[in-house]
């Protein structure tokens, strides 16, 4: 009978042990925002929703990041994009010069 009230008094004891943590948990849950309805499945559909807006807003943040290189004045804009263009013509040019020395001197 000892024994069987000692082992009766640990299940107890564990009983209130089990039920306060699961009380915890459910709180835990309610402050997190969790309702029954969040499943996997819906959290899958929701991760594939989110990759394919990513795909779909990539070209506009990359096309947003070349203007943050540009200066906020339009002069100077227009001054930073000339200046692109005399730098793109001189890489041009000596590609040019490149490859007709290269012509030259295989002939």
């Amino acid at each position: 009978m000892d024994n069987w009230k000692t082992n009766l008094a640990v299940m107890a004891a564990k009983e209130r042990q089990y039920m306060q943590q699961c009380a915890n948990y459910k709180a835990m849950l309610n402050r997190v925002g969790y309702s029954p309805d969040i499943s996997h499945g819906i959290l899958v559909e929701m991760a594939e929703h989110r990759k394919e807006l990513e795909k779909k807003t990539k070209p506009m943040l990359d096309t947003l990041r070349s203007y943050q290189d540009l200066p906020p004045d339009k002069a100077l804009a227009a001054l930073a994009i000339e200046d692109k263009k005399r730098q793109y013509a001189a890489a041009e040019k000596y590609l040019e010069d490149v490859l007709h020395s290269a012509l030259t001197t295989t002939q």
